[in-house]
This record gives structure tokens, sequence and C-alpha cells, in this order.
């Protein structure tokens, strides 16, 4: 037992030690390594340190903060990644898979074990066989176009699906069917029209020189009379097409001109900009204020003013052809925008294909040179993409293959960045930090190529249903159509995708509430203090995506009727189609009131008659439904529009004509002028689209009808007279430079 002695000491408290509380001081490194700084966990100063170690992790000291440590960083990363794929979908539904695939060795070169008693034959037998399998490799359906001969040529040219002169044919089918008479006269058809092309020979100056194309005036334009043209230029197509350096330009232009001499030195880039500038401003001149031979002599039209100035550029290019340059190239893109605005449908799209063959040539397609200056690799750049998606937009246009393989191309697309916006020579400037005169073309060309993969793959799985079917029409079969629409409508993200990536400083503000490139009916706010080029890209923009759609949304334009049948987003993809063409006509209306940047003559005159010809289908197609008044309102519009224009453009003119002639016939259908066996075949008299379907805005939705194409001798009739705003121009005028002297004599 413990005496109390002992008790009480045990019980006394010690006496405190300070050494035993002192903690260990902890031993700090200068810095974690990375993973351990990411855990948080101690780390020390070993290589690899013990925690690594223990894990097998990397141990490296590099200060990457890519790792997201806080759930707000998670949560940006996360939409960033988001965003990121959307950009990868959306490219690789744009780029397609263009590549077929090859034959291998073993299947294109199989040659029999037998020996051989004539090795020539065996080899013509084994290229043959490797011919055919090449051939026979991806063999892929097609969803067949139509073959027809325009006004003034009796060969036929092959015309996609996609194109208005499908929808036309369509439209001509549906009225030999439903009228009991033709309704087309012999004064509609095409003035002037030639069936023959003839290029007359070139003169030649004392000192060699080409001289093709002035012979036609008694006298060539000045230096200011260029200047002033020039200038016009500026303010018109190089905000849209900006492939030449202005300042590079204007020091070649000053270099022409010699004391000396009265007319400056040759150059097809200053020929082809001067041509298309007079084409472009005549809609400007007074018709009493004009010189004679720069209209046609027969018809008077105004659309092939500058020709000779596109001879002699054709002209001194031909010259260099073996040696190009970036300047060909710039030469070819402005001589497609003459052609497309003159109606010269093949030319254009032959001269896109020159233009593609020497982009090859000086390998525009490849991304440019590390060591190339900064300035030169966005020039080339620019100078290929903006080919690149014109070839997209005219190969959509007419319904034919793509001539680029995407597989090919590894140019990046160019940038917009402020530095390269404000530099040197360039006098359009930015508007705000973000958006410059150079943004328009790279937003521009993202929307061609997700259109392009819409468009390819589209069409590609209709030529299969089709194939797939005993209907040698996508129309006869509701269920197939049905298919296609269900298959177009899952690859709308990527245009979608596009619409939410556009600034808001490029998109055209509603008055009433409505949405930048919606259908809405809400008149645009022009925003008159905005610079004239900003005021022309975000109109040039907005008709470019409102068109796109009408064009991928047509072919479900129907004129047969399935009563027992119900195709819901068919339908749906009918009443978008006119929703966007009237939006298109709208905002050109609007826009040729309150601005000056729709006045001149460009390509969109064709994207208007594109547009009011797939109104007239769709009123034909349904002439009770909800969306039919304001369809007939917008074509109004449209007339309107074509009138103005028709004081120097004949062709215009002419579409104003069809337009009141096709409304007329219209009003027949739509009053029962018509015999009841007009209706055979089903056509349709109209098409039920649910009230809450049709009032929504942009589903993704989007595309196009024609009918079977009819043989009786009607359906040439309309056809002549209906492509007449197409192929209006005549080649003998176009191309005989006589012609044009005499014209000036007189």
């Amino acid at each position: 037992m413990a005496s109390p002695a002992n008790s009480r000491d045990s019980h006394s408290p010690r006496p405190h030690n300070p050494s035993s509380t002192i903690k260990r001081p902890r031993r700090y490194v200068s810095r974690a390594c990375d993973w351990c700084r990411v855990k948080r966990i101690k780390c020390d100063n070993g290589q690899p340190c013990k925690p690594c170690l223990l894990r097998g992790e990397e141990c490296t000291n590099k200060g990457s903060d890519d790792v997201p440590r806080t759930l707000p960083q998670a949560m940006r990363e996360i939409e960033r990644l988001e965003r990121r794929v959307k950009e990868l979908e959306a490219e690789i539904a744009a780029r397609g898979d263009f590549q077929t695939s090859l034959p291998t060795p073993d299947q294109a070169s199989l040659v029999s074990s037998t020996p051989s008693t004539c090795p020539q034959t065996d080899s013509l037998h084994a290229a043959c066989s490797t011919s055919r399998a090449s051939i026979q490799a991806t063999p892929k359906p097609q969803w067949e176009g139509i073959w027809t001969a325009t006004a003034r040529s009796d060969r036929p040219s092959y015309y996609g699906p996609s194109s208005a002169f499908y929808f036309v044919s369509r439209i001509a089918s549906y009225l030999a069917r439903t009228l009991e008479q033709p309704h087309v006269n012999q004064s509609m058809h095409l003035r002037g029209a030639s069936k023959h092309m003839h290029v007359s020979a070139e003169t030649t100056q004392e000192d060699g020189s080409v001289m093709a194309s002035v012979g036609g005036r008694a006298q060539a334009l000045g230096r200011v009379q260029e200047e002033s043209l020039i200038k016009l230029f500026w303010e018109s197509y190089h905000c849209l097409v900006p492939i030449v350096d202005e300042g590079d330009f204007r020091r070649h232009y000053a270099s022409l001109w010699e004391p000396a001499r009265q007319t400056r030195k040759q150059s097809p880039l200053v020929d082809i900009l001067l041509a298309l500038c007079l084409q472009f401003g005549y809609a400007y001149i007074p018709r009493e204020a004009t010189h004679p031979s720069d209209r046609d002599s027969i018809t008077g039209d105004a659309s092939v003013a500058g020709r000779w100035y596109y001879r002699r550029a054709q002209l001194l290019l031909t010259v260099d052809l073996e040696s190009p340059s970036l300047t060909t190239v710039q030469c070819y893109i402005f001589m497609i925008f003459y052609l497309c605005c003159a109606s010269f449908q093949n030319m254009c799209h032959i001269v896109t294909a020159q233009a593609i063959r020497t982009a090859h040539v000086l390998g525009l397609h490849l991304e440019p040179p590390a060591d190339m200056p900064r300035h030169e690799r966005e020039h080339r750049r620019r100078i290929w993409w903006a080919l690149w998606m014109l070839e997209i937009k005219i190969s959509i246009k007419y319904g034919r293959p793509f001539m680029i393989d995407g597989a090919t191309v590894t140019a990046s697309l160019p940038s917009d960045d402020f530095e390269l916006a404000t530099g040197p020579g360039a006098s359009l400037g930015a508007y705000t930090h973000d958006v410059n005169w150079l943004s328009y073309s790279i937003h521009q060309s993202k929307l061609w190529l997700a259109t392009a993969g819409t468009y390819e793959t589209f069409f590609e799985k209709s030529g299969e249903l089709i194939s797939q079917t005993s209907d040698s029409s996508l129309y006869t079969n509701p269920e197939v159509l049905e298919a296609c629409a269900k298959f177009l409508a899952t690859k709308f993200p990527a245009i979608r995708a596009w619409v939410d990536d556009v600034p808001d400083q490029l998109k055209l503000k509603r008055r009433g509430g409505g949405e930048p490139f919606s259908a809405h009916r809400s008149t645009i706010d022009m925003d008159l203090l905005a610079p004239t080029w900003l005021q022309r890209q975000r109109v040039c923009l907005e008709l470019s995506y409102h068109s796109i759609i009408t064009n991928l949304t047509r072919p479900f334009i129907t004129f047969y009727s399935h009563p027992n049948t119900y195709t819901p987003v068919a339908e749906r993809f009918a009443s978008i189609c006119i929703d966007h063409a009237v939006a298109f006509i709208s905002i050109t209306h609007q826009a040729a009131a309150e601005l000056d940047v729709m006045n001149g003559w460009s390509e969109h005159f064709t994207l208007l008659w594109n547009t009011a010809i797939t109104a007239v289908g769709f009123v034909l197609a349904n002439p009770i439904h909800q969306s039919t008044p304001k369809a007939r309102e917008a074509l109004d519009k449209a007339v309107e529009l074509f009138d103005r224009f028709g004081q120097h453009f004949v062709v215009s003119a002419d579409a104003a004509k069809i337009m009141r002639d096709m409304m007329a016939n219209v009003d027949r259908l739509a009053s029962g002028q018509v015999a009841s066996a007009g209706l055979v075949d089903g056509a349709s008299t109209t098409t039920g689209v649910p009230e809450g379907d049709a009032t929504a805005g942009l589903d993704e939705l989007a595309w196009l009808d024609p009918n079977q194409q009819g043989s009786d001798a009607y359906f040439t009739q309309f056809m002549d007279w209906a492509m007449s705003v197409d192929t209006y121009s005549s080649f003998d005028n176009f191309f005989d430079i006589n012609n044009t002297m005499s014209a000036h004599a007189g």
C-alpha cells in the first residue's frame, strides 16, 4: 500500500517541461511537384518524390495549371471541352469523307498463276482489272438531276437536285399536268440569244502588247475614270473578298502609268477589277448617261458592261499560263464573280476549275512554310479559302460534285486579328477590338464548310434510300421522303453551332424583338451609324444564311399528295423553306430601300431569283396554307426589286415578267379554273402542317422538292422561258469585238 506521501506525490502536478511541448519544425520544400500539388499531399525534395515513387506517378515540376483544382475551374474546363467537341464535330461533318478507298494490291492486281503465253495480253488484262476495281471500289447511288439545254444552246448540261434548274423543271412538270394550255408565249423567250460561241482574234500593238478589249471603245478610260471605278471596288467587293492587298495594289497601279504615255501598261488584275466595277456600278448610273458600247447591242443589257476588260484580262492570263502567280488566282476568282453576275453558268464553273488547278500548282492548299513572313502566309490563306468557298457555293448552286478533295487541304483558316486588319495600307480597319473587316470572310468560310458537309451527306443518303426502293422518284414514296427528312435533321447542329458562334457585331439586329438569323418577320435595324463595309457584311452574311437554308429545305416542297400518310418532319422542312425564302426577300427589299449596299449589280440578284422561284413553287404546291399569304406578299416585293433593276438589266425585267405570269397561273389554280384532269398523279393542292411546327423558329430543318419531269412539248417551252433569267446573255455579243466597235460607231 502506498504511503500518503507517495500518494500525494502521484497526484501533484508535475513541473512543466518546455522542451516536451515544442513541436518539431515542419520541413518545407521549395515547391511541391505537380502531382502532389494537385492532390494536396505532402511532398519532399526527392526526385522523384516519395509519394510519386510509391504510386508510380511521373514526378514533374513544370508548374502546369492545366488540371482544374476548384469546382468553378472544373466547370469552365467542361464548357471549354464541350465547345471544342462541337467545333471538331462540325469540322468533321463539313469536310466529310471525301477520299474513296483504293483497292489493295492483292485485290487490284490478281493475276492467274497459270503460265502465260502472251505477257503483253496478260499485262493488258491486269491493267483493265485494276481499272475496273478502282471504278467499282465504292459505288455510290446517286439522286440524279436533269439534263437540259439552255435557250442559247442545243447541248444539254447537267444540273443536280439542289439547283434552281431542277426545281423549275418540277414546277414545269406540275403546270403541264394541271393547266389545259401552255401559258408561255414567244414574246417571253430570250432576246438575241445565240447558239454558237466564237472568239475573235486579238490584235497586237506595235510594242507587241495584246489589245483585245479596249478596241470596243473609241478611247480607253483615263486614269481619273479608272481610279473612280477602283474606288468602287474598295467599297464593295473588297470587304467581302479580301484577297487583294490594298497597299501592294496601289503601288502596282501607280507603276503602270508613265508620264510619256496616255494609257497605262497592261495588267490582268487591274482589267478584271475594272470589268467587275463597271458591271457592278451600272445600277447607279442613269441610262441616258451610259456609253452605248457598254450595253449588249441587241438586248440593251448592261450586265456585260466591261466585257472588253474581261477579254483582255483573259488573254493576258493565257500568255502566262505556264508560269502562274498569286495574281493569276486572284484574277480567276474575280472572273468567276463577273461570269456569275453575267449568268454564264458553265463558263463560271469551268473558270473555277482553272482557278483550283492553278492554286494547286502554287501549293495554296497546303499550309504556308513557317519561314515565310506572316503577312504573306495570311495572304495565301485568304486567297485559298476564298476560292474553296466559292467552289462549294457554285457546286451546290448547280448541283454538281465538289472539285476539291478536303482530305488534301492542310491550309488553316486565315487570321483576323487586330494587327492584320489595321496594318499598312488597310483603309477599312476595325469596328471593335474583336470584329474588323477581315472577320466576315472567316465566318462566311465556316458557314460554307458546315453547309458542304450537310449537303454532301444528305444527298448521298437520299441516293441510297432511293436506290433501295422500286420508285424512281423521292416524292412517290412518302416513307422515303420522311426518312430523308429525319436524316437531314441530324445534320443541322453544325449549322446551328455556326449561328451561335457569329459575333453580335456581325449580326443584323431586329426592331420587333426577333432574333438575328431567324425567319422572324420583324424589320431590320440597319444601324446607319455603322461603317458602310460593316453594313454590307451584316446584310450579306444573313442573306447567305437564309439562301443556304432555303436551298437545303427545298427538296421537301412536294407536289404529290398522300392522304393516308403523315410526314411531319418533311412538312416542317417545307414550312421552314418558305419562312427563310420570305426572310431573304424581305431583308433584300428593306436593304435596297434604306441602304446603298444592295443597289449594285451582284450575285444577290441570282439569289433573289432563286428564293422567288422557290416561293412560287411553294404557293403552287400549297395554295391553302398558313404560310401562303406571306409568300404572296414577299413575291410582290421581289417583283418590285426586279422592276427597279430592270431599267438597266434586261434579265431583271424578264424576271419581273416571269413572276407576274407565274402568279397569274397561281391565281388560276387557286380559283379552280383548271380541269379536274389536271390533278392526276396525286398533285397536291394543300399540305397540312401543324400550327405549332409552322411558327417555330430555326429547327435545324431544311430542304425543298422537285417532281418528276414531263416529256411533252410544253415542258421544253416552259424551261426555255423560265431559264431565260439565267441565260439571257449572248455569246456572240460577249466575245465579238467588232460588234462592240460597230455599236459604238452607231
